[in-house]
This record gives C-alpha cells, sequence and structure tokens, in this order.
C-alpha cells in the first residue's frame, strides 16, 4: 500500500493526493489500484503533476471517492504479469489439444493408438475399435440358451452372483431384503395387502399425501364438533373475476376464504380476502395484479388515537411546505400501472416522516433499485392540506375584516 490517500472525482480525470509522494513513487505509464465501494479499479497514469497531483490517461468512471487508500503498480510490473498469463494460457491451450488429439485416436484409430501425457511423456495402449474387435463373439460359447440346467451346483449362489444365497424360501426373501408383505393375501382386512383398485385408494382416510381430484376439507383434530374446518379447492371457471382456486376456512356457520380469481385471460386478476357471515353478509379485500388494494365494503383504516402518541405538534409554515411540493402523473419504468401523487425525495423534504425505505424494485431493462422509496399519501396530504386550508382561513377572515373596515369608513 503506497503512501497517504487519493481522491477520485467522477467524470474527472485529475486525482488529488493527501500525504501522497507522487512525484517519486510513479511515473506517467504506470497505474495505480484503489478499491472504490466494493470494486477494485486500475487506473492508467497520463502524467505526474506533482507529489500531491497527477492525471489519468481517462475520466474516473466510479464514484467520487475522498480518503481512499491505493497502490502503485510499475508498468514493468503489470507487462511481466500480462507475459505470465500469456504463458500459462499457451500451456493450458496445449494440454487442450493433447487431449482432443488423444481423444481423436482413442475414438476413431484400430489396432494400438499412442496418446501424449500432460508431463510430455507417450503411452501406447488398445484404441476401443481394438478392445471391441477382441471381445466380438467371446460370450458366444455361454449363450443363455445353451444353458438348461446347473445339476453340478452344492451351493446356493450368492445375491452377488445372481442367486439368493440361501436353499429355503423364507431365507432367500431375507437375503434379498423382501418385508413380510411378500406372504400375505391382497385384501381389505387387517394383515393383507390393498391391490390397485381398492376402494380405501380413492380416498385421503389414513393417507399422508398424493393428488386431490375433488374439493376437499379437514375437520379440526383437537375440537371435530365444533365446526373448525379447512378447506382446499379448485374451480373449472369461464367467468371473469371467477374464483379459480381458494383456501377456505369455516367456524360453525361462518366462513372466510383466501382465493385467487381468474382475468380476461390466463391471467390471475387480483387476490381476494373474503369473510361470509351466517346471517347472509360478506365482506371482501381484493388485491389486483397491477399492485392496488380496494375493501369492497369499508375503507382501509389506520390507527390513530392520541394515547399511542407522544410529541404531537401542528405543521409548521404549512403554505412554504405547500409551494415545495407539485402533484404529478406518471409511467412507471417497471410492470406497475400509471400513476399519480407526490414523488418521495420532494415529500422527504417537506415531511421526512411520510417516507419510508423499502425493499429492492426491479425495471423492465433489468436494472436493480435498492431501498426504494415508499410515501404516506393520504396521512401527509390530509395533514398538509387541513393545516394549509387553516391558515388560509385565518387569512381570508383578517381580510373581510378589513374590507368591512374600508367599507364602514366610505
Amino acid at each position: 500500500m503506497s503512501a497517504g490517500t487519493i481522491t477520485l472525482t467522477n467524470g474527472s480525470a485529475v486525482v488529488g493526493g493527501t500525504g501522497t509522494s507522487f512525484s517519486t513513487e510513479i511515473a506517467a505509464g504506470d497505474f495505480i489500484v484503489s478499491t472504490v465501494g466494493g470494486v477494485s479499479y486500475t487506473l492508467p497514469v497520463k502524467s505526474v503533476e506533482s507529489n500531491a497531483q497527477l492525471t489519468l490517461v481517462s475520466n474516473f468512471t466510479g464514484p467520487t471517492q475522498a480518503g481512499a487508500a491505493w497502490s502503485a503498480v510499475p508498468r514493468v510490473a503489470l507487462n511481466m504479469v500480462t507475459a505470465a498469463l500469456v504463458a500459462q494460457s499457451a500451456e493450458a491451450l496445449r494440454g487442450l489439444n493433447y487431449d482432443k488429439q488423444n481423444w481423436q485416436s482413442i475414438f476413431s484409430g484400430t489396432g494400438n493408438v499412442t496418446v501424449t501425457l500432460p508431463d510430455g511423456t507417450t503411452w501406447t495402449g488398445p484404441a476401443w475399435n481394438s478392445i471391441t474387435t477382441s471381445l466380438s463373439g467371446k460370450a458366444a460359447k455361454g449363450a443363455n440358451s445353451d444353458i438348461t440346467s446347473l445339476s453340478g451346483l452344492t451351493t446356493a449362489l450368492s445375491v452377488a452372483q445372481g442367486g439368493t444365497g440361501s436353499t429355503t424360501a423364507s431365507g432367500a426373501r431375507t437375503n434379498l431384503g423382501l418385508g413380510n408383505s411378500a406372504t400375505r393375501d391382497v385384501g381389505t382386512a387387517a394383515g393383507t395387502v390393498a391391490a390397485g383398485d381398492d376402494s380405501r385408494l380413492g380416498t385421503v382416510n389414513g393417507k399422508s399425501g398424493g393428488t386431490l381430484t375433488t374439493p376437499s376439507f379437514f375437520t379440526s383434530a383437537f375440537s371435530p364438533n365444533a365446526g373448525n374446518k379447512v378447506g382446499m379447492q379448485s374451480f373449472d371457471t369461464g367467468t371473469i373475476g371467477g374464483v379459480i382456486s381458494r383456501t377456505s376456512f369455516q367456524y360453525f356457520n361462518d366462513a372466510g376464504y383466501i382465493g385467487a380469481r381468474r382475468g380476461g385471460s390466463t391471467n390471475i386478476q387480483d387476490m381476494a380476502i373474503g369473510i361470509d357471515k351466517a346471517n347472509g353478509t360478506w365482506v371482501t379485500w381484493i388485491f389486483s395484479e397491477g399492485g392496488n388494494a380496494t375493501a369492497n365494503n369499508g375503507s382501509w383504516v389506520n390507527n390513530s388515537d392520541r394515547r399511542i402518541k407522544t410529541n404531537i405538534r401542528p405543521i409548521e409554515s404549512p403554505l412554504e411546505k405547500m409551494k415545495m411540493l407539485r402533484g404529478y402523473t406518471w409511467e412507471r419504468l417497471d410492470k406497475a400501472p400509471p400513476g399519480q401523487g407526490f414523488i418521495a425525495q420532494e415529500l422527504m423534504e417537506v415531511m421526512p416522516t411520510a417516507v419510508f425505505t423499502g425493499g429492492t424494485t426491479i425495471l423492465d431493462d433489468g436494472t436493480e433499485i435498492e431501498d426504494t422509496l415508499s410515501v404516506d399519501v393520504s396521512g401527509a396530504a390530509a395533514a398538509l392540506h387541513h393545516e394549509t386550508i387553516l391558515v388560509l382561513m385565518s387569512k381570508i377572515e383578517e381580510l373581510t375584516g378589513k374590507v368591512e373596515a374600508l367599507q364602514a369608513g366610505s
């Protein structure tokens, strides 16, 4: 690591130094290496003006960074690294060429072939064509059709030899790893095995998995008489907005569900959460594919009780803050629909408590925007507009008083 620190400026070729000795440590044509934002930059030097300033061959493209550590790399050292890399690459390519030549000989050669090993020595042996030719017909004398009995054997063949390793049926089953089902009859009673058409296989009773082809409900194992059920259903509906699959919950005669609803094509247009009451009333909350949410039978409400708050104070200078904000319409760079409202960065200057940091947003071109800002538009607009209206009302009352006084004196 070289002495001192440097300052790199985005878009500028000038590099400043603090505590550096550029004139003695580096010359034109050499390189400086510095890490900025976790990225290592190798920068060629065009000229050295003083111990505290030098000029790069091209403008710095990274983010501006002051107080960065740096290292001087002479061009001779970099040239040596490049030469070594070229030599190693050439050696690797030679090895690959030998590999291709060797495999070509083994695959297509006849008789014995000679291959070159990594250390430069050679080895001679049969090609695959030679091996297959030598083995051709070798098994003909022992064809299975000619073997009618093994009467000369006095012991059982082992499992590894293709036998059972036993002269008894029970011993053979044990050696082959067969359980007791190998000797059981097919049936529906205890102690029997089920056949493929057993009626019990058409239900989930006693089973732990599989594909269900009809709507299914699961009753509470803790209180089966309380009416508690969880269901999973899928539906073949041709109606736009119809539920195509859902998870349902039942408690006595009330029910709730979370489900996906189809759009006009093969898309899911929204997700719905609903409660169906036994008295016939119902409520739903809809979360659309465009990112919007709707409370069909009510409103989205926030806690606003004075008892849960502290540092309560009116918004100061609302008129000035209103001038700092503009209302906009826009189109999104991701897959979200067009919108309208405030820009988070502008609102942060006026009311920082109404701006929140979210996750990462991926744009249509693949760019990732980290820590995307979100805003509490309704809260910010309501509070700011209300305080502004109060100020305007006060001014109107003041002006009204002045007008009335002027009219009375005329």
